[in-house]
């Protein structure tokens, strides 16, 4: 290897450390563009344009190209919302994605004969050039063409309606440069087709602000008014409007089949009318002289060497998206132990389907937990020896002689002592552990930006398999009720904090609704609640123990457990550890788990809070291994589990 390559190889190396940094930073706000917090962004060095993988979660990043156009930071991440500015619609409707030749058939139908009624005119229907297969391959394709540089136009309004930093000058000039790098430009439309001049022609306007001459147009299509309104004007707000009410490829073709498509089609046909058609033989001999064939497969308005998927490449995206969809509906099928219809919820099925992902990877886990269960309620349900006071034989129990003296005194002066209940004894009992009547346990998650893609990834394992645990927990013990003799409920919630703090899941032993909690719980947690404001989270919880419920915490007729899951220090240190020792002082036990790489001075906080001052620490540092997050807290919750039910209050 020479010095040079070598030079390269670093400058690589240190590029794509940088990146990795710089898109680190950019995390949350890819997150909140895409609706997938889980998405990665990994540089590749050797790609020149981007790649999606739907089924590893992955966005390639073309680092070559970026070096070689000399990006900036905003650039870049502009690439990549262009990139991705209908991932979240192509998750939600891949399959309309992939339907649109069988969801526009009737137009491509309509063409397809007005053009063959065209050539039958010219009486050609028997020439091989003019068979319907042909021409409605070409249809097809036209129709498929707009529908993408439509897709295209309403990713390029979306960037500008989410990241209003594009609409900088400084920045917007940029973009209008790698547009014109591109071909984008007047100029490149107008030796275009009538009807694909007029759809490009959207995107010329929004770059600069000009309306382009489309070339033997009688009338320009952007000349005409609707709704009182020009034309652009009014294509222009109804795509923003759509943007804004997050509505999708439903409402985008139903739009454009009643307002775009009559246009495009009126000019189409104006071209087909003025065409001149020629047997095959002499075909060929025209083709040499104009180069080529209208019927033909044209290429899509795609630009080779731009750094975005084409046409091609977005339909593989899709399909490769549909692929993965069903593998993991095949899993759906007894979601949770049943057949449910969680619609009216509000859980749908793609929530479903993404739930499900989570739930088969902590499988193996979950059934660990279950063997647990089962082996701690049967040592609730053990014979033990227990104390009874009261018994007349055994040893001598000076709390039982005080209770009965009076009957002790008769029996002195009759001189009988048998049958005094004044002895204790050891006796075997199937049931001896006063058991809790409910146990509540409460998992805060922080949900703040600071909250990359692994340690969601690993807070959504932990609070899946926790949650699913504790629900065949509960299960158990329904069906053991009758050994116990007794009824013991466990219930769990969810609450997630950032700047602000709401309950995910609440408190509840329905059937159905626990289910779509849990599913809601996990779907929901995508780090976008800015701070990491525990404190006043902790505080509802406290806040919400009636004094009631605090005397039965006392007396251990209830548990109250709290299990806090954060990636860093508490922004109100202060108010975090006051509100901590109040629930503590209220018989709450509760914990907490930090994740990530931390400073040092994010470390004394954490200890602060949770760890000094107390009998036993209350804090767990996991740090940079994230993933052993779920073996962590599902170890805790079983400690404290064992502990209240081999411990419990003795008869």
């Amino acid at each position: 290897m020479s010095i040079f390559d070598f030079d390269e190889q670093t400058l690589i190396e240190e590029s794509k450390k940088h990146c990795d940094e710089f898109l680190q930073k950019e995390q949350r706000s890819l997150a909140t563009f895409t609706g997938d917090s889980s998405l990665m962004y990994i540089p590749n060095s050797k790609l020149q344009r981007f790649l999606l993988d739907p089924s590893k979660g992955v966005l390639y990043l073309p680092l070559e190209s970026f070096l070689d156009g000399k990006l900036d930071e905003n650039q870049i991440m502009w690439h990549i919302y262009y990139e991705l500015a209908l991932y979240s619609d192509w998750k939600k409707q891949t399959k309309k994605y992939l339907s649109r030749k069988k969801d526009w058939q009737k137009e491509i139908d309509r063409m397809t004969s007005y053009i063959l009624a065209r050539i039958k005119k010219e009486g050609l229907e028997n020439d091989p050039a003019y068979q319907p297969k042909i021409i409605s391959n070409y249809v097809r394709k036209e129709i498929l063409d707009l529908l993408h540089i439509l897709d295209k136009q309403t990713s390029f309004l979306r960037v500008l309606q989410m990241c209003p930093i594009y609409r900088d000058e400084e920045n917007f000039e940029k973009i209008v440069s790698y547009m014109k790098q591109r071909g984008k430009t007047a100029e490149s439309i107008s030796q275009l087709p009538r009807h694909k001049a007029f759809a490009n022609s959207f995107l010329i306007i929004e770059l600069y602000k000009k309306v382009p001459i489309i070339e033997e147009c009688m009338e320009n299509p952007f000349d005409k008014k609707i709704f009182k309104q020009p034309f652009f004007d009014f294509i222009h707000y109804q795509l923003v409007r759509q943007i804004n009410n997050d509505e999708g490829i439903i409402e985008r073709d139903s739009f454009t089949r009643s307002f775009i498509f009559p246009v495009f089609n009126e000019l189409w046909k104006e071209e087909i009318d003025e065409m001149l058609f020629y047997k095959s033989k002499e075909q060929k001999e025209e083709q040499v002289k104009r180069s080529e064939n209208p019927f033909e497969q044209s290429k899509a308005d795609e630009i080779p060497d731009s750094l975005e998927s084409t046409q091609e490449e977005v339909e593989k995206i899709l399909e490769e998206m549909l692929d993965h969809q069903d593998q993991i509906s095949t899993s759906v099928q007894n979601i949770m132990q049943g057949k449910v219809d969680l619609e009216p919820y509000g859980i749908s099925q793609t929530d479903q389907q993404f739930f499900q992902y989570y739930s088969n990877k902590m499988k193996s886990e979950r059934e660990q937990m279950r063997q647990f269960w089962k082996r701690l309620i049967g040592d609730a349900n053990k014979e033990v020896s227990v104390k009874k006071d009261s018994q007349i034989k055994g040893k001598l129990d000076i709390d039982s002689l005080i209770k009965f003296y009076p009957d002790f005194v008769e029996a002195e002066k009759k001189g009988n002592y048998k049958n005094l209940p004044i002895f204790n004894r050891y006796l075997l009992e199937t049931q001896t552990d006063i058991l809790p009547e409910r146990i509540e346990i409460s998992f805060v998650i922080d949900n703040s930006g600071s909250m990359n893609a692994s340690k969601i990834e690993a807070a959504r394992k932990a609070l899946a398999v926790t949650l699913l645990s504790i629900d065949d927990f509960n299960r158990y013990l329904k069906s053991n009720a009758e050994q116990l003799n007794q009824k013991i409920e466990v219930l769990t919630e969810t609450w997630f904090f950032g700047n602000k703090y709401y309950n995910v899941k609440e408190f509840n032993d329905k059937n159905v609704k626990e289910k779509s909690d849990i599913i809601r719980s996990i779907v929901k947690l995508d780090a976008t609640d800015g701070a990491t404001d525990d404190a006043s989270c902790l505080r509802e919880i406290s806040d919400r123990i009636t004094p009631i419920q605090e005397n039965e915490l006392k007396k251990g007729i209830q548990i109250k457990i709290v299990f806090e899951i954060t990636d860093g220090a508490s922004s109100f240190p202060g108010l975090a550890k006051e509100v901590v020792q109040e629930l503590l002082s209220k018989n709450v036990e509760i914990y907490a788990f930090q994740i990530g790489k931390n400073s040092e001075a994010d470390e004394k906080i954490f200890n602060f809070v949770w760890n000094e001052g107390y009998k036993q620490p209350r804090g767990v540092m996991i740090g940079e291994q994230v993933e052993k997050l779920p073996q962590e807290l599902l170890k805790e919750v079983g400690k404290n589990m064992q502990s209240i039910f081999n411990k419990g209050l003795v008869h």
